[in-house]
């Protein structure tokens, strides 16, 4: 059993110290057309866009087989139509924003922030959306036929059962959603800070990590369940959200967009939340602010003319909420944006 265990030591660090990068990454499916902008040492960068915006997907290959994408959208959707493959397995951390994966014409299902999905690449996607037009996050790609032999006797070693995960994701043809935990957290936050010369190390090990821990799939069952919503009515609660950011200065009750909709009060406060995380009041209420920030850092009108234009009756409720939001009244948000200007490039926040 030692000489065994050292033969599958030895053989890995001799994968592990391999850094050429494939000509072609098996995880660009994921989104449709990309365009490759910049290749580097240890990585490959690629930028894709559409009519709704512009994305930014940087893309490491931690083994054989094992690929992690660095996720920087800010679009409404990507990927129409994806193609399926066998014993391929993938999984995305949510940082930032909403994702929405729906499978084929009848359903789909939302990660929030926190959040960890798992799925065989079996399950044909229809699209790709992120409802808050901005999404940050880590997708994993696991092309199981690719893993090399010295990587899965290294897994045996640290009892990673990835026969029990290939059964469970991909001959069950699953896609399982596990909301926020520690164990979530713990694994891949610091993916997200660790320094860039020691990422690739750093990757493989949690990808190992991770690869336990979805080893005991069967025992967090409790936390695999997720809501899955008719993808017509969640393009009824598009078209509502839609509606109420046409005109700013509009005022709906939850009563006349049900009426209009002609759909249950009841049924139109869940599926929102559902779609967009939060309820139609704050969906707005956010929305609002984000058009108030383009404002102020695009035009010279007046708070009270911003105000005005948003919604906002009272310009004192509007500097309140701003504030409240921001850290900082409009008037003082407008001028230290402008002072960072003067010396160095402001990255915006895109609605």
């Amino acid at each position: 059993m030692l000489t065994y265990e050292k033969q599958a030591l030895s053989g890995t660090i001799e994968v592990l110290l391999r850094s050429e990068l494939p000509d072609e990454f098996e995880g660009t499916k994921l989104y449709g057309s990309v365009e490759e902008d910049e290749l580097r040492q240890d990585c490959k960068i690629f930028r894709l866009s559409n009519e709704t915006g512009h994305g930014r997907i940087t893309v490491y290959q931690v083994f054989s087989g094992i690929e992690l994408y660095y996720n920087d959208m800010h679009m409404g959707y990507c990927n129409q139509n994806q193609a399926t493959a066998k014993n391929m397995i993938e999984i995305n951390h949510c940082l930032i924003g909403r994702f929405e994966c729906s499978f084929g014409e009848n359903s789909c299902c939302y990660m929030a922030e926190g959040d960890l999905s798992i799925s065989s690449m079996m399950k044909k996607k229809s699209n790709s959306c992120f409802p808050l037009n901005h999404y940050h996050g880590i997708s994993i790609v696991i092309n199981l036929d690719e893993l090399l032999p010295e990587i899965r006797q290294i897994m045996e070693l640290l009892n990673i059962d990835l026969h029990y995960i290939q059964k469970y994701i991909c001959e069950g043809n699953r896609c399982c959603i596990m909301r926020a935990n520690p164990s979530i957290e713990h694994i891949f936050s610091e993916l997200y800070h660790v320094r860039e010369k020691r990422k690739p190390g750093y990757m493989k090990v949690k990808m190992l990590e991770l690869l336990l821990f979805l080893s005991d799939l069967n025992t967090a069952e409790e936390v695999l369940q997720t809501d899955y919503f008719n993808q017509n009515q969640v393009a009824l609660i598009k078209a509502v959200a839609s509606y109420i950011t046409e005109d700013l200065t509009a005022h709906h009750t939850i009563e006349q967009l049900s009426q209009k909709f002609a759909i249950s009060t009841t049924a139109l406060k869940k599926c929102f939340r559902g779609v967009y995380g939060t309820s139609v009041y704050s969906y707005l209420r956010t929305y609002r602010l984000q058009v108030a920030k383009k404002l102020l850092l695009e035009t010279e009108s007046s708070v009270t003319e911003i105000a005005s234009k948003i919604g906002y009756e009272n310009p004192n409720k509007f500097t309140s909420a701003f504030k409240e939001t921001y850290g900082s009244s409009p008037t003082e948000f407008r001028k230290s944006v402008r002072l960072d200007r003067s010396g160095s490039v402001w990255s915006g926040e895109e609605i």
